[in-house]
């Protein structure tokens, strides 16, 4: 990945550098040689009797910028340590890679978790990303992914489609080049190179020279190409005639150029307009319709590191204002190689939530300009190391993707994959079944047809939700929400062709209507439960109401209740206490027979005649409703 890192930072640089000096060590780290940047940082670090702060970071910096993150998650700990935990975001970034690199996941987590705790919303995004993965994690993998036979034991990564070809950037050599070394890497510049591809197993064979006559003796890369492959998009080196264009800093950023195809020719490349030599842009994408053009920079006023953004095109190819594509998609780290395929924009990132190095992500595109939650894609096109540069083609359900992950061929590989199986997008929305208001923060559980766990999710703030499952099973959902009943809905793809209808506008039911408040205390709203005169067994009228607090309490399993029973005036105070204490006992003998836990009832006593409603004392004449009044089992709700 170090080829991807020095793609926007380029130094050209000659100087002889005399040793074990601290400003020799910062000339090698300011002129990206880190190799011997670490070296004297360490001899000088040695001799300290205390740490020097810059020392360690520049130590922990120079290991991460050559891929070393076991050395760099040690000295970025050091660093850490030594600040008190008060460091800029790039550089926390850089130390939870590092972390997640070694799959020290628990301990980058639980760092992630206090470093944003002061920002709410950040960390709410961060919670929803990782309960995604979690779930994503949970599942069978949905990918079956290769690594290609043309992969060389140096960097190839950034493929794309080009007819039935993939094009894509080498620094293989010496076959496919001569030109001098890159001393961020070692390498050979990048080269443009073309192989074959088979559609259906996504093989690729036979790589070839490509676009020779566009191929200077430094960096050419990551293409794009129109619809009818009459117009690329690509990227280049800021050159004067055959030699770099370097700023006042000695760096030569990158800059991309639109030309015309004519054969395997580039022809009248021109340098589009929002090129500035002071940043660079590259990893350019150009939707099907041909109508915008995404691009990756590092501009001043960006949110991060690199930022992803676009230009709309015009029907005579003139490009409207450069558009920051926003918080929701760009952080304070490193965005990159976005593509866009369907409702779907996929680009890396190493500040969202993931599993270490860049990850590959998706953000549904919910408008012209707006963009969800970034979610991971998971494993295994994911891993603890850097993966990007995803490319799909949705009606072959293959597509391509870059890693440096274990056991690869080189620096950077090119890996193919497939859907393991057809996934399908199910989408609701959850309502209060009272005032039809949107219920954010709702779980929903899928289950299969064995009542096993498939997947999890939760509605967003307008109660929405989405999930990928396959078509070919039949699913339970159940949605979930404190101070909600519960919903169960099946949903059976064989009787159902529109696998979305039933999911649309579910509503869950209140808690408060299922419940009465009188005089300040909260009872469970249930008809008067009717025993036979002077007994206390359950009659089956008895057992319907009942069944109706069984039904709440299991709706509702937090819920713990008391159980008060009341008769009226008629016949002694002491007989009528003992009858009210028998029937409170019986309903809660009944409850309990019919599975409520026990622990979830804190008493059941009768009080006989003492808690009168009305006036129907002894001696006082009434009507047979009156006395009805009194003859009453409340069920008080103590907890939930």
């Amino acid at each position: 990945m170090k080829i991807i890192l020095s793609i926007f930072a380029l130094l050209i640089c000659n100087i002889h550098l005399a040793q074990n000096s601290r400003a020799d060590a910062n000339e090698y780290f300011q002129n990206l040689n880190f190799t011997e940047a670490i070296n004297l940082y360490q001899q000088l670090e040695a001799k300290k009797k205390k740490s020097k702060p810059l020392f360690v970071e520049r130590l922990a910096e120079s290991y991460f910028s050559i891929n070393d993150y076991t050395n760099a998650k040690i000295w970025y700990e050091k660093y850490y340590t030594l600040k008190e935990k008060r460091v800029d975001e790039v550089t926390f970034i850089r130390y939870i890679q590092s972390l997640k690199a070694c799959e020290e996941y628990s301990v980058a987590n639980s760092l992630i978790k206090e470093y944003y705790n002061y920002d709410k919303q950040k960390l709410g995004t961060i919670l929803e990303q990782e309960k995604y993965l979690d779930s994503l994690m949970a599942e069978e993998p949905k990918y079956n992914i290769a690594n290609s036979e043309i992969n060389s034991p140096l960097s190839d990564f950034a493929p794309m489609y080009y007819k039935d070809a993939i094009v894509f950037s080498s620094s293989r050599a010496p076959e496919f080049s001569e030109d001098a070394e890159y001393s961020w890497n070692n390498q050979p510049y990048l080269s443009i190179l073309v192989a074959d591809r088979n559609k259906t197993t996504g093989e690729l064979s036979d790589v070839q020279k490509f676009h020779q006559n566009i191929q200077s003796s430094f960096h050419e890369g990551t293409l794009t190409y129109s619809s009818d492959y009459k117009t690329v998009y690509f990227t280049q080196n800021y050159l004067k005639g055959n030699d770099l264009q370097v700023n006042p800093k000695g760096f030569s950023n990158m800059q991309i150029l639109r030309g015309e195809v004519e054969g395997d020719s580039i022809v009248n490349a021109v340098s589009l307009k929002f090129n500035n030599p002071k940043y660079s842009f590259g990893h350019p994408f150009l939707t099907e319709d041909g109508k915008r053009l995404f691009f990756v920079a590092n501009m001043y006023g960006g949110f991060g590191e690199t930022d992803i953004y676009y230009v709309d095109i015009d029907e005579d190819g003139d490009l409207g204002p450069a558009t920051n594509l926003g918080p929701t998609v760009n952080t304070s780290g490193r965005e990159m190689f976005p593509y866009v395929a369907g409702e779907y924009l996929y680009f890396a990132s190493d500040s969202h939530f993931g599993l270490g190095g860049l990850d590959i992500f998706k953000s549904e595109m919910e408008s012209t300009n707006a963009y969800g939650i970034p979610k991971n894609m998971g494993m295994p096109i994911n891993s603890n190391m850097d993966d990007f540069a995803f490319i799909i083609n949705d009606s072959e359900n293959t597509g391509y993707f870059s890693s440096n992950r274990a056991n690869g061929k080189g620096d950077d590989d090119i890996y193919s994959f497939s859907k393991s199986a057809e996934m399908m997008i199910y989408k609701g929305n959850i309502l209060d079944d009272l005032s039809k208001a949107p219920i954010p923060g709702v779980t929903v559980k899928v289950y299969d047809e064995n009542k096993q766990l498939v997947t999890e999710a939760s509605t967003d703030e307008q109660g929405n939700f989405e999930v990928e499952l396959s078509p070919s099973t039949n699913h339970i959902f159940a949605f979930l929400k404190l101070e909600y009943k519960q919903e169960i809905k099946t949903v059976d793809n064989a009787d159902s062709p529109d696998l979305f209808k039933d999911l649309n506008n579910t509503t869950l039911i209140p808690f408060s209507s299922f419940v009465v408040n009188e005089g300040g205390v909260e009872k469970v709203r249930v008809n008067p439960i009717f025993f036979n005169l002077n007994r206390f067994n359950i009659t089956y009228k008895a057992a319907a109401e009942l069944d109706k607090i069984v039904s709440f309490m299991n709706d509702f399993p937090s819920v713990k209740i008391k159980i008060e029973a009341h008769t009226d005036s008629r016949a002694s105070d002491e007989f009528n206490l003992q009858l009210s204490d028998n029937r409170a006992k019986s309903t809660l003998d009944y409850l309990v027979y019919m599975g409520i836990d026990p622990s979830r009832i804190e008493s059941a006593i009768g009080y006989g005649e003492s808690r009168l409603i009305n006036n129907c004392a002894n001696g006082v004449p009434c009507s047979n409703e009156d006395h009805l009044a009194n003859r009453r089992c409340d069920f008080i709700i103590i907890g939930k």
